[in-house]
């Protein structure tokens, strides 16, 4: 029996959610890399075959994401929350979906104690048709992958 064919999953077909609620309307996604600094040492020993090289600090980028703007303002006023009091806020757990053509999730991308760092809208123009579009910036402290 052969094996079945297993295409790469859509990146236009993912489902966002936080705290387990699920947010719609994004239309773009970008960030959610991690980096291991490598700590490069000699060990000393006398032999000088190279430098031994350990793992530092993990850290995250953060994560933005893009949608077009309409009603509803709860991740402004979680955003509004981290700048009013930078001790006293609400970090939440930010699950992306990767979903398969019948949306179903194949993969999820969490990203732990996530909270918002930064907001824009982007430029809006009388003369262009395109739609209104704001950005949402999240910092987060840990990405697990499953699927």
């Amino acid at each position: 029996m052969a094996d079945e064919r297993r295409d790469p999953f859509a990146g236009y077909n993912f489902r966002l959610e936080i705290d387990g609620v699920e947010v719609a309307g994004f239309k773009e996604i970008n960030g959610a890399e991690t980096k291991t600094k490598v700590i490069e040492y000699s060990d000393g020993e006398g032999a000088n075959n190279g430098i031994i090289k350990r793992p530092g600090r993990t850290s995250y980028t953060n994560i933005i994401f893009k949608r077009g703007v309409s009603e509803g303002e709860e991740l402004w006023e979680w955003y509004q929350e981290v700048i009013a009091d930078a001790r006293d806020f609400e970090r939440k757990e930010i699950a992306i979906h990767l979903l398969d053509d019948d949306g179903e999730p194949q993969k999820t991308y969490t990203c732990a104690q996530a909270w918002p760092c930064g907001y824009k809208i982007a430029s809006l123009s009388a003369t262009d048709d395109q739609v209104a579009v704001e950005e949402i910036e999240f910092a987060f402290e840990a990405l697990t992958i499953e699927g």
